[in-house]
């Protein structure tokens, strides 16, 4: 006999469910140059806090939930799925920008994508 899985249809309006993370913010960035991604965790004063830069989406969320910058699963689940833009528009050399959908046809030619600040 074959079970009957529930069904449920995605929805999301961040205007009206998203949540602050009481730790603060990130920036994210490309730097395509270096063939890097990177972060940078702001609190609410808009004052940088930490920088953390690697290849790749999984290693740089996996490093800021241990550091303890990420403290709720909305806020991980987003962290993830901008990196992980951020990593594709890394491979492809798309344009990359926090928030916005990825073009697949706008191809860049800047050394870095312009969210922060380089060190």
């Amino acid at each position: 006999m074959k079970q009957q899985v529930p069904r449920i249809t995605s929805h999301y309006d961040s205007r009206k469910e998203w949540q602050k993370d009481p730790e603060g913010y990130f920036l994210v960035k490309v730097f395509y140059e270096l063939g890097e991604i990177g972060i940078r965790h702001c609190n609410y004063r808009r004052e940088p806090l930490l920088d953390i830069y690697g290849k790749d989406a999984e290693s740089i969320v996996q490093t800021a939930v241990r550091a303890g910058l990420v403290t709720t699963l909305q806020h991980a689940a987003y962290l993830g799925h901008e990196l992980q833009k951020a990593e594709t528009a890394l491979k492809l050399k798309l344009e990359y920008v926090q928030d916005k959908p990825l073009d697949y046809k706008k191809k860049t030619k800047k050394k870095e994508s312009g969210r922060c600040p380089a060190n």
